[in-house]
């Protein structure tokens, strides 16, 4: 059986690095990303799997294309494209600018797209298994206050998905989506490390703690899977529970 092509956009880090791990541990091959250079994800993931680095803005068209047309030189027809380049640049409302919003979206919708569209040309008709995984976020569903471009951005990856899955059906080629929750990254350590907010937050997650990365990899893995085959336009939602959870009548204590 061939070994799965793996390509995974924003994944020297964070919930991107889990997700690489994972396939990693899963025994894919991988093209791992960033804008910035390689601060050595790479050679860690080399010890696990076959793993190449591509530097490559996803914000912008040439970018997110170039990134795809890069990885299907290192490992061949790709199997699985990851969607998960993307940042948080929201503030005030009154203080929303329209770089901002650009900014937003280009990385968060914008790229998802145009890679995308890209996987899906190098796709050998008929071949079959083909995925695309887009990272969303709780964020997808429910809205939080003073993030509104953050939360339209993510709104929008929910909808990619569905439309994707819908257009892409014909050619074999499934697309769903992940939503984490708030998980534990370098983009939520300020937040996390403020006084009191730690608490507060995992008060409201009904499994009691905030996400790790590595809760989110093997979801990854297993919507890229054969046990997968029958899901599509789907975003599974890894929160500890979180979209599921009524506002509380218990007093904080």
């Amino acid at each position: 059986m061939p070994v799965p092509a793996v390509a995974i956009t924003g994944s020297t880090h964070g919930i991107g690095y889990a997700i690489a791990e994972a396939f990693a541990r899963a025994g894919a091959r991988l093209v791992i990303n960033s804008h910035l250079p390689d601060t050595g994800a790479a050679e860690r993931l080399g010890q696990l799997t076959e793993c190449h680095f591509v530097k490559a803005d996803i914000a912008t068209v040439a970018g997110a294309q170039g990134f795809v047309a890069a990885a299907r030189e290192r490992l061949g027809p790709l199997d699985t494209l990851v969607n998960n380049a993307g940042s948080f640049h929201d503030t005030t409302f009154d203080e929303l600018t329209e770089a901002v919003f650009d900014r937003t979206f280009a990385l968060n919708v914008k790229g998802y797209l145009f890679a995308a569209q890209a996987f899906a040309r190098q796709v050998e008709q008929g071949r079959g298994g083909a995925s695309i995984i887009c990272v969303g976020s709780t964020n997808s569903m429910a809205a939080e206050k003073n993030s509104v471009v953050y939360d339209t951005s993510k709104g929008a990856v929910l909808m990619l998905v569905k439309s994707l899955a819908v257009t892409l059906a014909g050619r074999g080629i499934r697309v769903n989506g992940l939503g984490p929750g708030i998980v534990e990254t370098p983009l939520t350590a300020t937040g996390l490390a403020a006084p009191g907010v730690r608490r507060a937050l995992e008060r409201q997650i009904p499994l009691g703690r905030v996400g790790r990365p590595d809760d989110i990899g093997g979801a990854a893995v297993f919507l890229a899977s054969p046990e997968a085959r029958y899901i599509t336009g789907q975003m599974l939602f890894v929160d500890g529970g979180i979209l599921a959870n009524q506002m509380s009548w218990e007093p904080a204590g």
